[in-house]
């Protein structure tokens, strides 16, 4: 169940889910379509009649819940796939149940990407904060590759969300001693370090009101969290081709996020200010900070109704009690 619109009715006329933007990240690549999920069918075939999980009744309930907890979702949904048993069992984890229902795109996300790096519990918990990682604002977005909300300011432009390519991320893997025979590879190196990744998929990215329907990738890349490979954000050796909110890469492992609040049973999606549509101070108002059900009340408080701007039909502006024009 979704959080309400404010009872009152200057914000509830004047509040939106949405942007009218197509950003071209995970939430615009038909994931429906490309990872269905069986959840909620009762007809489903088990992957092999003669899997089985009779060893696992052997462990009391609580133990194999805190088991299925500490699986990536990928391998989490590949047991769920065994057999009938196996379903049970991970349906009866409440924080995955909690997950797939208010969240079934970013199950499908995570497994489409074959984002590895975190276990359930981790991702639950992180549905249920609501603060961007690195700034204050409400973070809107996750960034796939190693769990963490961020809003749409830091994923497009600080470091740590531009993800490295695997030829970029070998550049930091080399072999200390001196070139031997039979030494393993920079990409050798990099693969036994196993930095969190993601194989990102085909398509459209970035924003399309800047880049006329995103930019298109064809080939799916290998790309490392930047953080986890280099020491030093600012260090040398980073690539200098970072075209922020025009770089692609910065977008293949963003998808929209959710509060999950009351334990699982209710969802706040968040709401854009209307009011704000053609703001673009980031410190104050920006038509791209998406509020919480709670912080939209108060910045709305703090920078007075909305109205009808005058002279300009369909466009709304705050104003504060001096300002307010005659209807």
């Amino acid at each position: 169940m979704e959080t309400s619109v404010p009872n009152s009715p200057d914000i509830a006329l004047h509040v939106s889910r949405r942007l009218n933007i197509c950003d071209n990240t995970l939430d615009n690549a038909q994931l429906e379509t490309r990872c269905p999920l069986d959840n909620g069918r009762h007809d489903c075939t088990p992957i092999s009649a003669f899997s089985s999980t009779n060893r696992l009744d052997r462990l009391p309930l609580e133990l194999l819940v805190e088991v299925l907890l500490q699986l990536d979702i990928p391998s989490l949904t590949r047991f769920r796939g065994l057999n009938r048993h196996a379903m049970e069992l991970v349906n009866s984890v409440h924080q995955y149940t909690a997950i797939i229902k208010h969240c079934p795109n970013i199950i499908r996300a995570i497994i489409s990407i074959q984002a590895d790096a975190f276990d359930c519990r981790a991702l639950y918990r992180t549905l249920c904060t609501s603060r961007c990682s690195t700034c204050d604002r409400f973070g809107n977005f996750l960034y796939l590759i190693d769990c963490r909300r961020v809003c749409y300011f830091c994923f497009t432009r600080r470091a740590e969300y531009f993800p490295l390519t695997s030829r970029e991320s070998s550049k930091f893997f080399t072999p200390n001693a001196k070139p031997q025979r039979n030494a393993p590879s920079s990409r050798k190196l990099l693969e036994f370090a196993k930095p969190p990744s993601i194989l990102s998929l085909p398509g459209r990215y970035c924003s399309s009101g800047i880049t006329r329907g995103g930019i298109f990738q064809a080939r799916r890349l290998r790309l490392y969290d930047r953080r986890a490979v280099v020491q030093s954000l600012s260090g040398g050796g980073l690539p200098q081709s970072d075209k922020t909110t025009c770089e692609p890469k910065r977008f293949m492992a963003i998808i929209s996020a959710p509060v999950l609040l009351d334990a699982g049973r209710l969802v706040d999606e968040g709401f854009f200010c209307l009011g704000c549509r053609d703001e673009t101070e980031e410190k104050t108002k920006h038509f791209r900070i998406k509020y919480t059900t709670e912080e939209i009340s108060e910045h709305i408080s703090r920078y007075g109704r909305i109205e009808r701007r005058p002279r300009i039909p369909g466009r709304l502006m705050h104003v504060t009690t001096d300002q307010i024009m005659p209807y």
